[in-house]
């Protein structure tokens, strides 16, 4: 099996279903509700993580007053693509146009996390299985995964985005943000999963009954 293929899918399982199976076995949600939840949001992230990714350079392409010539959003996974998509872009002459254009999917990642870190964890969402684990995907787990990947790769000597970002800021700088990012997403993450464990422990030392009604 090729490597590459290895890796994706340690890191799916290590930052998408093992966060995802920790939110809904520590809660007391009945299987019919838990079961669909984890079937459902992993396909749901499969098929908007590429878009995401790809419409930021989209938008830092014409920020910075490029165009965008060509453009794939969803890999054809009918043909055993699991994680091709692209754009082309054009008009960017300048190296600090270039470097927008390419750093736009991280920059959305690290705004993603804060709104996350300030958002997730409070409220009736919490009390929402469906609601909250496509929030806690797209906020967190999705913004995670991209920064994961793409630093893996960087490492492993790809000459991705973040090879080109390094070329404009320097390794160590590109290393230093990408080890924050990451930091930082783990820690909201982390944060979000205590939160929701600890709504667990507070509703059975009050008492509540064991049946707990819910709404998607």
């Amino acid at each position: 099996m090729d490597n590459n293929l290895i890796l994706v899918t340690l890191e799916i399982l290590v930052v998408l279903v093992t966060p995802l199976l920790i939110l809904y076995l520590t809660r007391p949600w009945p299987l019919r509700i838990v079961i669909p939840c984890l079937l459902v949001i992993p396909v749901v992230w499969y098929l908007t993580y590429a878009p995401i990714h790809e419409l930021s350079h989209v938008l830092g392409t014409y920020l910075v007053g490029g165009s965008v010539t060509e453009i794939k959003l969803i890999p054809s996974f009918w043909k055993g693509e699991v994680a091709v998509a692209w754009i082309t872009p054009q008009g960017l002459r300048e190296p600090w146009q270039q470097l927008v254009m390419t750093s736009s999917p991280y920059v959305l990642d690290g705004l993603s996390v804060a709104l996350g870190f300030v958002l997730l964890g409070r409220g009736r969402l919490l009390d929402r299985p469906f609601s909250l684990g496509v929030a806690f995907m797209l906020l967190c787990l999705r913004p995670t995964f991209d920064v994961l990947n793409e630093t893996v790769a960087f490492a492993r000597g790809a000459q991705a985005d973040l090879y080109h970002i390094a070329l404009a800021i320097s390794s160590p700088m590109l290393w230093l943000s990408s080890v924050c990012l990451l930091g930082f997403s783990l820690l909201t993450i982390a944060r979000l999963l205590m939160k929701s464990a600890s709504r667990s422990s507070k509703a059975a030392l009050h008492n509540h009954p064991a049946v707990v009604t819910t709404r998607l």
